[in-house]
């Protein structure tokens, strides 16, 4: 996937989170966790400046490095002159042994003579040989400490879960645009219930065909894709916490349009060329949209171009609570501020004009 239709997905994902958050589905803290992720990607993909700072951080470890061995040098240097000293008196000790002091004699340094050498020699090697067992024990001791903690985790790992205990599989049926929708995706959305839920069982079905309709009409559906789960839901744990993101008709669940990121208005009719920008009064973004759509109305003089206000009967009528928001030929929206590059690419899908084969501006303004 290349970075440009990874930044969309994450800008999809981002307006999809803030619809969420605003229409209470989630929490604020959920919100900033999956903006922080979110925006966190984006930085990545973008190369930005905060990169440029970890080649900076990096250059002073290797000073640390190097003057950690001096000291471990030093310090080794020190030892060793001390060891050799030691050695050194011993040695002068057993060549010239110090006489026995008469006053202070509980204080007095035993005298060493050439006949208890060979006892010297045994009581070194029973201070080698108890080192040397005690060094075995403490071994021992702690491979049985570990072996014993890590068993309980590999048992715990080994046991089977009886199949009555396993959850049962929640059932959704989406009732999608097929082809009449360019950015009705599902895969997001599903891999969302599947978090909150467990395994589920996913059936896709078109709004043209016979069964979609009839579904469509059952439910009183107007924007897709739509999400219809099961009655099992409500016995699932996590039921309680997302609850508030579904509504009950008919012994189902459906997921709201703003957490399912519904996009097409199938019950309108379509206007082929037609292009709607919904805008929000003093907001840098709808500013920043506007902007950025300039090049792209310059270019397509065939473009039927209007824009709304968010307190307007359109915006309204049609529920948009995100700004900016742009309806192509009167049934699909995207939300967000693109470049006119983008904005082209989105409007040819449903459009086919003689311009759609410009390129232009990649950046925003």
């Amino acid at each position: 996937m290349d970075d440009k239709t990874q930044k969309e997905r994450l800008e999809q994902e981002l307006r999809f989170l803030k619809e969420s958050f605003e229409a209470e589905v989630i929490s604020k803290e959920e919100f900033d966790k999956g903006r922080d992720r979110i925006e966190r990607k984006l930085r990545e993909i973008g190369n930005w400046e905060k990169e440029s700072l970890k080649p900076v951080e990096n250059q002073e470890k290797p000073q640390e490095s190097k003057e950690q061995p001096k000291e471990d040098a030093a310090i080794a240097s020190k030892s060793e002159e001390k060891i050799k000293l030691r050695v050194i008196q011993d040695e002068i000790v057993e060549e010239h042994p110090a006489p026995k002091p008469v006053e202070k004699e509980p204080f007095a340094e035993p005298v060493v003579y050439e006949e208890n050498k060979d006892d010297e020699k045994g009581g070194k090697f029973f201070k080698y040989a108890f080192v040397f067992v005690v060094l075995v024990l403490i071994a021992f001791f702690s491979y049985s400490y570990f072996r014993d903690k890590a068993a309980p985790q590999e048992k715990t790992n080994n046991v089977k879960i009886p199949e009555s205990g396993q959850v049962q599989k929640t059932n959704v049926i989406v009732l999608n645009g097929g082809k009449s929708c360019f950015n009705c995706g599902t895969q997001r959305v599903l891999g969302i219930l599947e978090g909150w839920f467990g395994k589920i069982s996913a059936k896709e079905i078109d709004y043209s065909t016979n069964d979609g309709k009839a579904i469509a009409e059952k439910f009183r559906i107007s924007l897709l894709p739509a999400y219809i789960l099961d009655e099992n839901i409500t016995k699932n744990s996590a039921y309680e916490k997302f609850k508030q993101a579904f509504s009950k008709k008919n012994d189902s669940y459906i997921l709201s349009d703003d957490a399912a990121g519904a996009t097409f208005y199938f019950r309108r009719e379509s206007v082929p060329n037609r292009l709607d920008l919904f805008v929000k009064e003093n907001d840098v973004s709808s500013v920043n949209a506007e902007e950025n759509l300039k090049e792209f109305l310059d270019n397509f003089k065939e473009a039927k171009f209007e824009k709304h206000l968010s307190n307007g009967a359109l915006a309204k009528e049609l529920q948009v609570k995100s700004f900016p928001t742009f309806l192509i030929n009167n049934r699909v929206k995207f939300s967000g501020v693109h470049s006119a590059e983008t904005i082209k690419d989105n409007f040819c899908k449903m459009n086919k004009l003689p311009e759609c084969g410009k390129s232009l501006g990649k950046s925003l303004v």
